[in-house]
């Protein structure tokens, strides 16, 4: 049976390995030697193996079908939809997730129901379960592609939506086809009133529904650096809470009834029923779903009276997880959830903990205390690989804050949102637990708010580290280092040596990099010379969030760079310079430069030259400064390393035509090998005359999909090619890193080069 868990959830997470989908022929062809093999040798590993290959290939190709389904260019169509997102009526929501019911239009079709994103600006008050007919524009879903940050594209992916619309206006109006509304959706309606007066309604909406949308960003900042967000939400502790307290109920409520065996499974039922309710409140994400499963299979063994490891059954639970979803192995939820209870059995098996009935109180507690130290301190190491993987850092304070915070929200704060919840049929009663709930939440939320700060960022370059500490911590106790000395002293030896031969064998090293990085429609350059860096541009802003905060500032991360020595603004235009203030304040870079009269930054203009890190930066434009710098103002600047050594570069802003021809008969002309595109390639820009003297031989454009303006323009991009020019456009290609070596450069573009698999849009190499 082991060996099937294992064969299958192998075939599942094969799916991690595919950048493009296997044809049916060949899994068949799999599935066709797995059955032989199980008839020579009577084992079901291939053949559990194949046919669990051939159920996530399957899925995968229905999931891309419905995508390739939905044209690639944005279109007005009409669609009735029910809204399958929860919403709270306190908190306003323009984002939400649907299933699309019926589609009017002749151009798009679907086998499985369509499942979107929906951007509705301004829209009236929805409820989870309403139907309603929208005129939408319809667009597939195009993320931005990084070395680190946000993945759009891996994120539908977990939640399986195949595409984004947004809520048009025009003739036809958005209709509501029907007004029934969930039974999870009035539950939540009933419970908001009851949370009007409470100081922390939006952690307790978040502990009942799974609703997180009412929290803060500074909410989030505390929760990420204490190490707490599980618990400020429904998980899998909480599932099993819910169940510990279905059984006392259904214990009590069995001693009240006749003690016959009717009643003997009434605790285990009603454990089950209260945990299966706690799950559906959350609407069954993934720990939830994790615990449920685990609550069944305990459940089931119990009532059979099968005996089942505690492995075995955490194998059959993950089994079980990925046959009903095999995308959620691409969420960070999915490794964090098995992670820690793997972690926490590796324990239990490899423990050795004293018989505790016969110690005095003292010393069982002491035991139990350090016990729980224990565990807190193996989850903080061996979380480490992927804490780092999916959020780029960890928080050192974790292990302390969840000591304190775990049993606090367990014993207390749990019970009474359970009660509040179970008891809104007497809003009275159910008020006063939620008060209670909410005074509770005080000294969790006093420990989350005296960790900020204790989040450290992890570069890339440790990740060999991690890995070691990973590995020593799992066989330290297997390995006992009296009797492996040489063993661990040779691990020590091998990694020294590798750290040596990485930062003392420099005879290959680049002189320079420059990356310029896929932030949709505007700018972000990053030139980097041994681990320093000077930004060019800074891309958008919007609401409270940048593209400096997510983009510029997880990459400078990864990357281990954590200073910024100097930043150039080519203009005043949110999509170039709209995440300055927050990249300032973060890094406070040394030098900063702009085209406009900006407090604190020095003028950008025609003829000014400065040298950084073996580099020089020319100054080709503009002459003068302006108050506020337009497309015409933009700061041209040419780079190349000292004495004209190397390939050169020219970043041109948003330059216009008739700037690019006054630049070039003003200043001194200088080739260049490599261009960043004026305007995004908008035709008011890349004027003939331009290319005949600057004659570069690549063009990068820094574009999005789906921009309003039609960018870049066809006939621009005609130009660069005639003139046998490459034309790389991040749209395409996501981040693009130029390699600058002494006399050439290497191109590598994210899409292409690092970030390849089968769920990225592949027609956009057809683009």
């Amino acid at each position: 049976m082991v060996q099937i868990f294992i064969a299958s959830i192998s075939g599942y997470l094969s799916l991690h390995f595919f950048n493009a989908l296997p044809p049916y022929w060949f899994l068949l062809l799999i599935i066709v030697i797995g059955a032989i093999l199980f008839i020579v040798y009577r084992s079901l590993i291939f053949i559990c193996f194949s046919l669990a290959i051939f159920w996530v290939v399957f899925d995968a190709n229905q999931y891309i079908n419905n995508i390739d389904n939905i044209p690639i260019n944005s279109t007005n169509v009409t669609i009735d939809v029910s809204i399958s997102t929860l919403f709270n009526e306190n908190i306003p929501s323009e984002y939400f997730e649907v299933k699309v019911l019926n589609l009017h239009s002749a151009n798009v079709d679907f086998v499985s129901p369509l499942q979107l994103m929906v951007f509705w600006k301004d829209a009236p008050r929805l409820k989870q379960g309403q139907i309603w007919r929208l005129p939408v524009r319809l667009s597939r879903i195009v993320g931005r592609v990084n070395q680190a940050g946000f993945d759009r594209e891996q994120y539908a992916l977990s939640r399986s939506i195949h595409g984004r619309a947004v809520v048009i206006g025009g003739k036809l109006l958005p209709t509501r086809l029907s007004s029934s509304i969930s039974l999870r959706q009035q539950w939540l309606d009933s419970v908001t009133p009851l949370l009007k007066n409470t100081r922390h309604q939006s952690y307790l909406t978040a502990l009942t529904f799974g609703l997180r949308e009412g929290l803060e960003a500074q909410d989030w900042i505390d929760l990420r650096d204490s190490g707490l967000a599980h618990l400020l939400a429904i998980s899998g502790l909480h599932i099993g809470l819910a169940m510990l307290i279905g059984w006392w109920f259904g214990y009590l409520l069995r001693l009240c009834l006749p003690q016959t065996g009717y009643w003997s499974w009434l605790p285990l039922l009603c454990g089950l029923l209260f945990a299966f309710g706690y799950a559906w409140l959350a609407g069954f994400s993934l720990p939830t779903i994790r615990a449920l499963l685990m609550c069944l299979i305990v459940g089931v063994l119990r009532i059979t009276a099968i005996n089942w490891r505690p492995w075995q059954i955490l194998l059959a639970t993950l089994s079980l997880c990925l046959l009903w979803d095999p995308f959620v192995s691409y969420s960070a939820g999915f490794w964090l959830s098995f992670g820690a209870v793997i972690i926490f059995l590796m324990m239990v098996i490899i423990g050795n903990s004293p018989a505790l009935a016969d110690l005095p109180w003292q010393q069982r507690w002491y035991q139990h205390l350090k016990q729980l130290c224990k565990v807190q301190g193996y989850l903080l190491l061996l979380m480490l690989p992927m804490q780092w993987w999916w959020f780029g850092g960890v928080s050192l304070a974790a292990p302390l804050t969840n000591l304190m915070a775990v049993p606090w929200l367990s014993v207390i704060t749990v019970p009474l949102v359970l009660i509040g919840v179970i008891t809104v049929w007497w809003p009275g009663l159910s008020a006063l637990f939620w008060g209670l709930a909410d005074v509770s939440l005080m000294p969790v939320l006093h420990i989350a708010a005296w960790s900020n700060g204790a989040w450290m960022m992890l570069p890339a370059s440790i990740t060999p580290l991690l890995v070691i500490i990973t590995v020593i911590t799992v066989v330290w106790p297997l390995l006992p280092l009296v009797y492996f000395r040489w063993l661990y002293m040779s691990i020590i030896f091998i990694v020294l040596s590798w750290w040596w031969k990485q930062h003392h064998n420099n005879h290959s090293s680049p002189m320079w990099t420059i990356t310029v990085l896929d932030v949709g429609h505007g700018l972000a350059i990053l030139i980097e010379k041994q681990q320093r860096v000077f930004i060019y541009d800074t891309g958008n802003a919007w609401d409270e969030k940048s593209i400096a905060q997510s983009v510029i500032e997880p990459i400078l991360a990864y990357k281990g760079i954590s200073a910024v020595d100097g930043l150039v603004l080519s203009h005043s235009d949110n999509d170039h310079a709209g995440g300055s203030d927050y990249l300032i304040q973060r890094y406070q870079p040394l030098k900063k430069y702009s085209s406009d009269q900006r407090d604190g930054f020095s003028t950008c203009v025609m003829g000014q030259k400065w040298q950084w890190q073996g580099l020089e930066f020319t100054v080709k434009w503009p002459p003068t400064t302006a108050i506020r710098a337009t497309n015409s103002d933009s700061c041209v600047i040419h780079v190349q390393a000292l004495g004209g050594k190397g390939p050169r570069v020219l970043l041109t802003g948003d330059i216009d035509a008739k700037s690019e021809l006054v630049m070039l008969t003003q200043a001194q002309t200088e080739q260049a090998d490599i261009i960043v595109v004026p305007h995004h390639g908008s035709s008011t820009s890349s004027t003939q005359t331009l290319l005949d003297n600057i004659q570069p031989s690549v063009a990068i454009v820094s574009i999005g999909y789906f921009n309003p303006w039609g960018l870049p323009s066809a006939a621009v991009k005609r130009r660069y090619q005639a003139n046998n020019i490459d034309w790389i456009s991040t749209q395409d290609s996501g981040q693009v890193t130029i390699t600058i070596h002494q006399n050439n450069y290497q191109i590598k573009q994210q899409r292409y080069h690092y970030s390849q698999a089968w769920y990225r849009p592949q027609w956009l190499a057809l683009k």
